[in-house]
């Protein structure tokens, strides 16, 4: 868990990359009961979704950057507000990498925000840096 004294505007936290496979999604699916053949029917993604196959639920990806903020700040406890903003869809077998950078410290609520992302190899923004936000607790 990073101290509040050691934490600096521009500091990154560590990125995390995943490749999100089909069966990530289909027990995503069943843990959030989410069951939109767009996330795992191939013929109907192929008619339907912006990439022409099957693409991951916003939400996993939204609850992976959760893990990695909650990661760095030491424990759930510690996150005090999240919000993503979507971008870009993702496509299955896609590997994303997820993370974020400090950009304000409150001396008096010792809280560091953060802006943080998912993008894709290409660099598309699967949650946009430029509108995603978490704030967190440091000692």
């Amino acid at each position: 868990m990073p101290r509040f004294e050691d934490t600096n505007i521009g500091d990154q936290i560590p990125v995390q990359t995943e490749t999100l496979d089909q069966a990530r999604l289909i027990v995503y699916a069943g843990a959030s009961g989410d069951f939109n053949p767009l996330h795992w029917q191939e013929d109907f993604a192929a008619q339907v979704s912006p990439t022409g196959g099957i693409i991951a639920h916003g939400m996993l990806n939204m609850g992976i950057v959760s893990r990695v903020v909650t990661d760095w700040a030491g424990g759930p406890e510690n996150v005090l507000k999240l919000s993503c903003n979507f971008r870009a869809p993702c496509p299955v077998g896609a590997a994303v990498s997820f993370g974020g950078e400090v950009l304000a410290l409150d001396e008096n609520e010792h809280t560091a925000t953060l802006a943080v992302w998912a993008e894709l190899e290409d660099g598309a923004k699967v949650v946009d840096r430029r509108a995603s936000r978490a704030v967190v607790r440091l000692t």
